[in-house]
């Protein structure tokens, strides 16, 4: 079994990492089983802030849901993320709603149909957290999935279902399961 450092170390850390105050894009930090209590769950804090989390991920899931853009910018927003001008998320996007602080979308990126954006795991042995930065002029295709700590360069395209869980150089296509890599070919 591997040894657990106590949880109010990593933790101290972690909220270091949501502030800012730190210049790492991911956050790990090892944990026994996730179904144990982890103190990184909002699901593990006190009654009151357990609901208050409930009520914001539920707002930020059903507006994620709404055709009306603007409602779902305004909210996250309101949520900490960081959202650029002229961005479109389509419906039935879905964006973790635990850490949305932890989401940067930059001017002019279009955000596809059912495309799902992580922005935290519970791995077996490790929690992970990352800020998943989303650069000026990507298109993101329906249902594609972006794992946390991922980073698409300027005027990459993530191809519809592509599953990407490493960064994306800038003027690149993510196609496929895991993501690869190819150049855009500009007619």
């Amino acid at each position: 079994m591997i040894p657990v450092p106590p949880p109010n170390d990593g933790l101290a850390r972690f909220r270091a990492f949501l502030a800012g105050e730190t210049s790492e894009r991911i956050f790990t930090h090892p944990t026994g089983h996730p179904s144990q209590p982890t103190g990184f769950c909002p699901c593990d804090r006190s009654l009151a802030p357990r609901l208050w989390f409930y009520l914001k991920a539920t707002a930020l899931v059903l507006a994620l849901k709404s055709p009306f853009n603007s409602l779902k910018i305004r909210l996250l927003r309101r949520l900490g993320a960081c959202i650029g001008r002229n961005v479109y998320i389509s419906v039935d996007a879905w964006i973790d709603p635990t850490f949305p602080q932890l989401l940067t979308i930059e001017d002019s990126v279009l955000i596809g149909v059912g495309v799902r954006l992580f922005l935290h795991e519970f791995r077996r042995d490790r929690f992970q957290a990352g800020r998943v930065i989303i650069r000026k002029g990507v298109i993101i295709g329906g249902f594609a999935i972006i794992g946390d700590g991922v980073e698409i360069g300027e005027g990459a395209v993530v191809a519809a279902g592509a599953v990407v869980g490493r960064d994306v150089p800038p003027g690149m296509m993510a196609i496929g399961n895991p993501a690869r890599m190819f150049p855009l070919k500009h007619e």
